[in-house]
């Protein structure tokens, strides 16, 4: 599996501004999804890919284990209405053993593309976060 960030450091996961998300449930899925990706041009640094405990804590819905600021930042995204509920969905996915995709995706065409690819490897939950706006792509 080539170009993906598996749980690689500890930082707090702010809004995705410009990515496709996704949810695969095995890393079989996982593996031909990243394959399809990389063969459509999105390479190194366009896939991050988060997998259990580790991703769940990164994610970090409430921010409790990143320190004040990114408690506040999630206080500021619920405050502002930024889509938590699909946070929260997120993190039980991955305690559940799956992996979330986030693919970041230039311009509208791609961002077809992108969903469409994840949804034939099994990707669920699919969405994109605009600047200003997150669009349902696939449940």
């Amino acid at each position: 599996m080539n170009y993906t960030d598996l749980n690689e450091n500890d930082n707090f996961l702010t809004y995705p501004t410009n990515k496709v998300l996704a949810i695969v449930n095995t890393p079989e899925q996982l593996k031909s999804a990243v394959g399809e990706l990389n063969q459509t041009g999105f390479g190194e640094g366009k896939i991050d890919v988060l997998c259990g405990q580790k991703g769940a804590d990164r994610l970090d819905v409430t921010g409790e284990h990143h320190g004040f600021l990114a408690r506040l930042y999630r206080f500021i995204e619920k405050f502002g209405d930024m889509e938590t509920e699909n946070l929260r969905d997120y993190e039980h996915e991955l305690r559940g053993g799956h992996f979330l995709l986030a693919v970041e995706v230039p311009d509208e065409e791609r961002r077809a593309q992108v969903a469409q690819i994840l949804e034939s490897h099994g990707g669920h939950r699919i969405n994109f976060y605009g600047r200003w706006q997150v669009q349902g792509l696939a449940s």
